[in-house]
This record gives structure tokens, sequence and C-alpha cells, in this order.
């Protein structure tokens, strides 16, 4: 079985280049110790190969059109991926807010997403906000400090739409702020395996939480945009409740690597099987 992984962009890695790329590395060697023939390519290499040949394809990559250029080699050939390119693209701040309304029992704080353009933010959200709110930007994930910033007033929330718009960013989630515990997760499935630990455990409160019910959340989040191998970001309210804040395809696992590598790879020979049973 022959199986190909691909680096992430390294500007959608801000001061993770070599967590990112570490993470699959590892994956790919637990891998080829468990009887898969392995390559691993930058971004770049992927756009000049064939990418036809293989049993699994594994793509940290995140940029629209090598995504679309996965999605249609995909559809060519029924190739495996984990995840998929429709996965990673539903990760997209507007697409991923779209699948949680979409998802029963998913808990999020009030979001709107609008465009960047002053017409459409003339005035602030309907939805109470008296901490503040966090503007994010609509497409990918964190890309830079700015990407994901906090507004005290409406005021100050116009200076980061116009610096967003002078970026030519095109959408924007205005998001609650929510006061609590910030916690990151990772998990593979979902099912299978599922960690979590605090951003910042110096200033972290500890405030008391069902551990299954962040692990059905985080769940619940991972099957509406259909990853299997994903992290996220959550808060835990001083009342114990969970509000899902984003979910990330690959992550970079640093915290946990040796572990999660073992888990991934467990469920990427699992898929591998599926894949020599079909072809009997």
């Amino acid at each position: 079985m022959k199986a190909l992984g691909i680096l992430r962009e390294t500007q959608n890695s801000p001061g993770r280049e070599s967590d990112d790329a570490l993470i699959l590395k590892a994956v790919m060697d637990q891998l080829s110790i468990l009887k898969t023939e392995v390559t691993v390519m930058t971004p770049e290499e992927f756009d000049r190969a064939d990418g036809k040949g293989y049993d699994l394809i594994v793509p940290m990559c995140e940029t629209y059109p090598r995504l679309m250029r996965l999605k249609k080699i995909e559809a060519e050939t029924g190739v495996v991926t984990v995840n998929p390119a429709d996965s990673v693209l539903g990760c997209y701040r507007t697409r991923m807010l779209e699948a949680f309304a979409d998802t029963p029992g998913l808990s999020y704080p009030s979001t709107v997403v609008r465009r960047t353009t002053p017409e459409a933010n003339r005035t602030a959200p309907d939805f109470e906000a008296a901490a503040g709110w966090w503007l994010k930007r609509g497409d990918v994930h964190n890309t830079c400090a700015y990407d994901v910033v906090f507004a005290k007033d409406w005021d100050e929330a116009e200076k980061i739409r116009r610096e967003f718009e002078s970026r030519e960013i095109k959408d924007l989630a205005i998001q609650r702020h929510t006061d609590g515990d910030l916690i990151k997760f990772y998990g593979v499935g979902p099912g299978q395996w599922f960690t979590w630990f605090y951003h910042d455990p110096s200033t972290a409160r500890r405030l008391p939480f069902e551990l299954e019910d962040l692990a059905a959340q985080a769940e619940l989040a991972a099957k509406a945009v259909k990853v299997e191998v994903f992290g996220g970001d959550a808060i835990v309210t001083p009342d114990g409740k969970i509000y899902i804040i984003d979910i990330n395809s690959w992550p970079s696992f640093a915290r946990v690597r040796a572990e999660a590598a073992v888990q991934i790879a467990r469920r990427l020979r699992l898929r591998l099987r599926q894949v020599a049973g079909r072809k009997g």
C-alpha cells in the first residue's frame, strides 16, 4: 500500500512550521513501520507531481487552489484522503459556522458572519456582548496575529474591520466574547482517541466541567465538518457549560505528538485495510 503526505503551506503555519511538519513526518514514519510505502511532499512539490497511484493521501495543505486540485484527484482516482479536500474546506471559518448552525446539540458562542465592507457593519450585532467581541477572518484560521482580534466596543471593531478590508479579506465573523477557561482539544475518529489541555495553565481558573461533555461537543464539531484527524478550541464557563470556538483539520498536536502519531497511524491503517478489502 502506498501513502502520500502533503505538508502544510508555511504561511498557514504561523509559529508552527516545524510542529506541523514534525507531526506529519511522525505519522508517516509510523505508517512505514506498519508496512506502508510512504512519500512526503511539500505543497509546491505536490503541485508539480502527478498525485495518482496512491492508496491514501494525507494532506495538511489548506490553500483553495491546491485543495481543488486534490478534490479532482479524489474524484478521478477514488483515493482515500484523510482529511478529504471538502472537509478541509469545511474548516474555513464561514463554512465551519454554517455547519455548526446545522448541527443539533452543538454549542458555540453567538456569532454573525458579515462582509468586510463599511455598509455591512454600520451597526453592532443584535446579540448582547457586554464583554466585547472577537473579530475573525472568515476564511482560513490564523495566518498572523491580526487574524483574530478582540474589540471591547464597536468603535474598536470598526478599526479592526478596516484593517481586514485593507488586506482584502472578504468576510469576517463577529463572535461574542465568552468568559471562562480556554481549552485546546485534539481527536482522532471521532470516537477513537481524545485529549485536552489548557491553552495557558498558569492563568486557567480550572473551572469544573464534565470531560464527556467536552468530548461529545468536540466530536459533534468534527462530524459537522467531516474530519477524522482534528483539533480545536473550546471555552468552559463558570457554570460548566462548554462552547466550541473552532475546529481544525490536522493541527500540530505539538504537546502530544508521540501519542497522536500512533493514534493517527492506527486510524490510517484502518482506512488502508478497508481499501485492501475492496480490492479483494
